[in-house]
């Protein structure tokens, strides 16, 4: 018995007449009385019975054909399933992240994919939020972690992660006064930021976006750096050097935190947040290995989270 029997079986059944069944599944109407006969061989058993009209079943017809029924259907469960495993194999998904992002996120990424053994690669690429937002809908990547600022819902689908807290952060080593004054601080209201002059991106960056609009919401006017290139390395080295201040995530800066090159001041009154996404495009249904990574990429936001490396509320 295998799987051809049953569907020229069942075939024959359904359309009552062989000569049906064979222009149905495409092959000769010997092959199939061949296959049927040796079903019932098989099964010690007559199926179905022939005259001029066509085939018409037998009780046992009728029996064996709920069985095989169910067969067929687990039969193709177990190829889908047997499928969706091979593809997910071998598989490389193509992950944007944003730099501060990335800075927490890439190397457990890797390490969990390389322990789990999924057959499932990953390339990464940082960038800024706007040109991440391109290169997802150019398909250029699979995958982008980026913030809700950058989120375009005509294109974009979106699984929440984390809602993350935004610090001021200043250089401990700075020799500017004012920068000195607040270095055993652990939280500044949103208007003293005003009396600082901070970095903060153009209008084509989440951050500056997000920024700009607790100034317009606040009625506070920060003092920008002009000579901020937007790249989060440069900020940060900008910061180390006493010669601006950041508002940031903590996961830029829990690294150099930890080893004291920096400290950091939760922005309060009002606190500001804002929500880290895992987006996909809308018309790439997700794969199983999409899907896979965002798992994992959850897990591994809940850890970092709980060992206070990025600070936030988890979503």
């Amino acid at each position: 018995m295998n799987s051809k029997q049953l569907t020229f079986f069942l075939t024959a059944l359904e359309t009552n007449s062989i000569a049906a069944a064979a222009r149905k599944l495409e092959v000769t109407q010997p092959a199939i009385s061949q296959q049927i006969a040796k079903l019932e061989e098989s099964l010690d058993a007559t199926l179905l019975v022939r005259d001029f009209r066509g085939v018409y079943p037998t009780e046992e017809g009728l029996i064996f054909a709920k069985h095989a029924r169910n067969i067929l259907r687990e039969f193709d469960q177990a190829k889908a399933s047997i499928n969706e495993s091979v593809a997910l194999q071998n598989t490389e998904i193509k992950i944007g992240m944003m730099p501060s992002i990335c800075n927490v996120l890439s190397i457990p990424l890797i390490d969990e994919l390389s322990d789990l053994d999924l057959g499932i690669s990953i390339d990464i690429s940082t960038g800024p939020s706007y040109s991440l937002s391109g290169w997802l809908e150019n398909n250029k990547i699979d995958l982008a972690l980026s913030y809700e600022q950058a989120f375009a819902s005509d294109f974009m689908v979106a699984t929440p992660l984390l809602e993350e807290f935004m610090y001021l952060v200043v250089g401990t080593k700075s020799a500017d006064i004012n920068h000195q004054t607040i270095l055993n601080k652990s939280s500044i209201p949103f208007w003293a930021l005003g009396e600082f002059k901070v970095l903060v991106p153009g209008n084509k960056d989440a951050l500056g976006k997000f920024i700009r609009k607790y100034e317009h919401d606040t009625g506070v006017r920060l003092n920008h750096d002009a000579s901020y290139t937007g790249h989060l390395m440069t900020g940060l080295r900008q910061v180390l050097m006493g010669k601006s201040l950041a508002i940031l995530p903590s996961a830029a800066f829990h690294h150099l935190e930890e080893q004291a090159l920096v400290s950091s001041l939760k922005i309060i009154e009002p606190e500001m947040r804002r929500r880290v996404l895992a987006i996909t495009h809308k018309n790439k249904p997700r794969s199983k290995s999409v899907i896979e990574v965002i798992g994992i990429i959850q897990s591994i936001v809940r850890a970092v989270h709980r060992a206070g490396i990025w600070r936030g509320e988890l979503c």
